[in-house]
């Protein structure tokens, strides 16, 4: 496995595409720091980022570096890399074997990426990128 590197000038929808390529039955939900507030207040969570937008033009204007995404990282780990370095709102997210779609939380944010994908595997999730 790979590591995928993230900067400013990646595209969200890159970013995307090559995460759910290292790890095909997760996704990766990028959304505007405002995102985070609309969870927290219970609302529906409609502040995802178009996938022609590169983070640089997204991001927090006082925020820019690199981030590494291996499979050995663990998902509560990922998430905060990119609330600290690009002030977004990411969350990984799968869909069960019905189709129905979950953002990770709880026991599954302590699980590497690598585990999760496996497990997701495992259990019959669906596999590909998010439309």
């Amino acid at each position: 496995m790979a590591a995928i590197s993230v900067s400013g000038n990646k595209k969200v929808g890159t970013l995307r595409a090559d995460f759910n390529k290292e790890f095909p039955y997760l996704n990766l939900y990028i959304c505007y720091s405002y995102g985070r507030d609309m969870v927290k207040k219970g609302q529906t969570l409609d502040a995802r980022i178009p996938d022609d937008k590169t983070l640089a033009s997204v991001r927090r204007a006082d925020s820019g570096g690199t981030i590494s995404i291996s499979g050995n990282k663990k998902i509560k780990s990922l998430e905060k890399e990119f609330d600290t370095e690009f002030g977004l709102y990411v969350q990984v997210c799968y869909a069960d074997k019905t189709g129905s779609r979950f953002y990770t939380s709880g026991a599954a944010d302590e699980k590497t990426l690598a585990s999760f994908n496996a497990e997701c595997e495992k259990n019959g999730c669906k596999k590909g990128l998010w439309k």
